[in-house]
């Protein structure tokens, strides 16, 4: 059995449809989120998104250390390959019930198994520490005060044992609790549709070390997975796009629904991203450097950019207003024909490529716009 020391909590089975080969090495352009530019030269894969001993159970013997990367080595990240060829098949429209759980077992595992929440209480423990050596030390150095329920008492001069210690337990509680709450969260979006955004112009999308964006559509500032209002989405390469829609939708079970997108929707998926990682930007080699070059033409206050994100509001809602329609009157009907047809005849939706897609379907059935 291997012995995984340095241990990626983004596989590479994933960060490799981000990549391109050079001199037989799969690379990925990289950007730090504390750095205004991008690394000078491309970083393996290999090399990338990777935590010494993060996997590793300390408090178990020999084998059975290395018993949690093994498994997602052979559960997940060997999985993860079938499942992204399933998931860009623009052919492949329905899905059997054990399809659908690999699709949500592999992909949400970029969630739960990142260290972010192990580094958000990693640093909780420090900031606590600190303060306690602060506002409850006594004459003699001595600090005592209540911790996560437990009673601690110990001298200054041993906060860094303390410190530790603490973060030992916090670790093992990490690997202990992110399975459980995986699996659960799996079944909990067991019946949230599933739909997989192509880009069919030239832009790209990029990801991150954290790339699983998680957001609830009532705009709630705090994340909760368990939350029914989420909408979960992943860049699963440069073109396409993975969401899994709020449990308050209904949805049908067997089926992928797949649409197109254009440049507007990466550019605001993009800057979601960015804002959603822990340490480092991702993509194929110039797609970095094009991101930050297009928020900064299209972040800028002109009145072209305030009429575009108008032109985004509108073509939104009349989208909405779409599948409404669709929904109640069903496909083709008259409400749908005559929405359509305005559509077209409006200079902001006459690119779009789901209402182009719209249009030609309904030629096939004998309706001419």
């Amino acid at each position: 059995m291997n012995k995984p020391k340095h241990q990626h909590f983004i596989p590479k089975s994933y960060l490799k449809n981000f990549s391109e080969e050079i001199n037989g090495v799969k690379v990925v352009e990289a950007k730090l989120k504390s750095d205004g530019h991008v690394k000078a030269k491309p970083i393996s894969i290999r090399d990338i998104c990777v935590n010494k001993n993060l996997y590793t159970l300390t408090h178990r013997e020999g084998e059975d250390k290395y018993a949690l990367e093994n498994y997602y080595a052979e559960e997940i990240d060997k999985v993860y390959p079938e499942v992204y060829q399933w998931l860009i098949n623009p052919d492949l429209i329905k899905i059997t019930p054990e399809q659908r759980i690999k699709i949500l077992l592999t992909t949400m595992s970029l969630f739960f198994r990142t260290p972010k929440f192990l580094n958000v209480n990693q640093r909780r423990i420090n900031h606590i520490l600190d303060y306690a050596a602060k506002h409850f030390k006594d004459e003699q150095g001595n600090i005592k005060f209540r911790f996560n329920g437990a009673d601690l008492s110990f001298n200054v001069k041993d906060i860094e044992e303390m410190r530790t210690e603490l973060k030992a337990k916090n670790k093992q509680a990490f690997l202990q609790n992110h399975i459980q709450e995986w699996h659960q969260f799996v079944n909990f979006k067991s019946k949230a549709a599933i739909c997989v955004y192509r880009l069919t112009d030239d832009s790209e999308l990029i990801t991150s070390d954290n790339p699983v964006i998680m957001r609830s559509i009532d705009d709630h500032d705090l994340v909760n997975p368990f939350d029914p209002t989420n909408m979960i989405s992943l860049p699963l390469d440069n073109k396409h796009y993975l969401s899994i829609f709020p449990n308050t939708e209904q949805a049908m079970l067997d089926t992928i629904y797949r649409t197109d997108r254009d440049k507007w929707f990466s550019l605001t998926t993009n800057l979601q991203v960015e804002k959603s990682s822990e340490d480092w930007i991702l993509g194929k080699i110039g797609t970095i450097k094009k991101h930050l070059q297009d928020q900064e033409k299209y972040g800028a206050l002109t009145p072209e950019n305030f009429k575009e994100v108008e032109n985004m509001k509108k073509r939104a809602e009349d989208g909405n207003d779409l599948n409404r329609f669709m929904e109640l009157f069903g496909f083709p009907s008259q409400p749908v024909l005559d929405k359509v047809r305005w559509m077209m005849n409006n200079k902001i939706h006459q690119k779009d490529p789901e209402i182009i897609k719209m249009v030609v379907e309904l030629a096939k059935r004998g309706y001419y716009l």
